[in-house]
């Protein structure tokens, strides 16, 4: 077995995994045992890929509004600049010239 990493916490041992170390000592349960069922089962891992893909995807979702919401500043700052405004209102014939 590995030495445990002092720099590492999940490598200090739990309350857990000392009552597992036990039950293997005893010889109550076999290592062998241990190991295939602390292996991650299909379901599981494929549930975590799909709420990974479905957090990337609202991400994605966020940033193309927020590029929509950016596109949308630029096409209509230039109507809203005060000089713009200003040229249209003396053209109309607001600002007595």
């Amino acid at each position: 077995m590995a030495a445990a990493d002092p720099g590492d916490p999940a490598s200090e041992p739990n309350p857990a995994g000392l009552l597992l170390g036990h039950i293997v000592a005893s010889g109550t349960v076999a290592q062998e045992i241990l190991d295939i069922s602390k292996k991650s089962t299909p379901c599981f891992v494929n549930f975590s890929r799909l709420q990974q893909i479905t957090n990337i995807q609202a991400e994605i979702n966020q940033k193309n509004l927020e590029i929509e919401l950016l596109k949308l500043e630029k096409d209509t700052a230039d109507i809203v600049h005060p000089s713009f405004l200003e040229q249209g209102f003396s053209q109309d014939g607001y600002f007595g010239d």
